[in-house]
């Protein structure tokens, strides 16, 4: 698996090299490719880009801008003078900047949240692009810490038009200090990881050779060397750093400390877990009720054969799969998908539902698999027996149907 996952994105990586037709050296906007400039420093708007003395104002930076190029159409790009111009919309109408190292692609926006800073990070007077590029190089750094955020600049260097380039590009954070505003670079935000964090119970091995760390995301210096043995996750989670797919794993310690493991390094010399071995019909937990099948894969949603919370001995894991010995012989279980079909802390309930014309039903509370589309129901009410709170506060209900039985969240999805 490990070496099928490494081919399988070396032969991304070729072919979106081979496809950028575009360098970081480009200084000319692609009229294709970016829609959207970031101005840096001060830029004069012209009336007509044929005259330099037709100045109508100036434009402060940073802040984004829009040009008025549209598909097939290129007339937003012109030259006179030896000089590159942009036709951009701004409050005052259609004007024209000059296209220099003013002028970057990417996108730039005003925000206020709070992160986490996790290591040493280096601190920027300003984003080290365009104008900015030959400043010195950073020598303060900032320690981990809580921090404010007052901006995000993506730098998209000009021409970019690939799926690489977009995925590459920097991610600038403009944050308040004690020695005023400053700006970061690509920081591991835990914040956003937690978004993607879903509960987990594959069981793994642990040869010993792998580094565990607080958070899902390798910090020089800061891995705990695993200890070998047989651990059972409680959470995924699973996000992009650039032209990587990281996957890492929660588990819990025997000290109770809870660590991070990534799945499947991209180094050789880097270990993950085993996910599939062979077990001395040792025992395993199922935390929650898990639907049990007979062979691996076999996970359809319509089978509705369950075994209850508990320990059973196991002989073998292939992937998120465990074969276990239940009351009915030899059976499999699917481990990733047995806390999101059937999460903890379901109570049971008897509350009166509504049921509308918009309602969808769903085979499970976390799957997203839909059992009743919109428009199936009329106006009406049901009875729940079960009821269960998701984490961002969400109310669902367990309910019979005409046609099976069915899990309901309060109001649809997204609303």
């Amino acid at each position: 698996m490990k070496k099928a996952a490494k081919y399988v994105w070396a032969m991304f990586l070729l072919l979106s090299g081979m496809s950028l037709m575009s360098t970081e050296a480009m200084a000319k906007i692609d009229w294709m490719a970016n829609s959207r400039l970031v101005v840096l420093k001060e830029t004069k708007l012209l009336d007509d880009y044929k005259n330099p003395s037709s100045v109508a104002g100036s434009i402060a930076g940073m802040q984004e801008l829009k040009t008025t190029c549209r598909t097939m159409e290129s007339e937003c790009l012109a030259s006179a003078g030896g000089k590159e111009y942009i036709q951009v919309d701004t409050w005052m109408g259609k004007k024209w900047i000059e296209d220099d190292d003013n002028i970057t692609g990417g996108g730039y926006s005003e925000t206020e949240r709070q992160i986490t800073i996790v290591e040493d990070t280096k601190l920027y007077d300003h984003p080290n692009v365009g104008v900015y590029a030959k400043d010195e190089p950073p020598h303060e750094t900032l320690p981990p810490q809580k921090v404010s955020v007052s901006a995000v600049y993506r730098n998209l260097y000009k021409g970019a038009h690939t799926a690489r380039a977009m995925l590459e590009a920097p991610v600038w954070y403009r944050i308040s200090t004690e020695q005023g505003p400053k700006w970061i670079v690509d920081p591991f935000i835990p914040e956003d990881v937690q978004k993607n964090e879903r509960p987990n119970d594959r069981v793994m091995r642990l040869t010993g050779s792998e580094l565990l760390y607080d958070y899902p995301y390798e910090q020089a210096g800061k891995g705990v060397q695993a200890k070998p043995g047989v651990v059972q996750a409680v959470a995924v989670t699973g996000y992009r750093v650039k032209l990587q797919n990281l996957v890492w794993y929660k588990i819990q310690l025997e000290d109770g400390v809870f660590k991070w493991a990534m799945a499947y390094p991209f180094a050789e010399k880097e270990s993950g877990p085993l996910m599939q071995f062979d077990l001395s019909n040792e025992k395993i937990t199922l935390r929650t009720a898990t639907r049990y099948f007979d062979i691996d894969g076999d996970a359809g949603r319509e089978l509705q054969n369950w075994l209850q919370p508990g320990s059973y001995v196991a002989d073998k894991v292939n992937e998120g799969w465990a074969r276990i010995q239940t009351p009915f012989g030899w059976k499999v279980v699917n481990l990733d998908r047995a806390p999101l079909e059937r999460p903890q802390g379901i109570t049971i309930t008897q509350e009166t539902v509504q049921l509308t014309p918009a309602t969808r039903t769903y085979y499970f509370p976390l799957t997203g698999e839909i059992f009743h589309e919109a428009g199936t129901f009329g106006n009406q009410e049901a009875l729940s027996f079960e009821k269960w709170v998701s984490p961002e506060g969400v109310n669902w209900y367990h309910i019979s149907t005409y046609s099976g039985i069915v899990w309901l969240p309060e109001k649809p999805l997204g609303d």
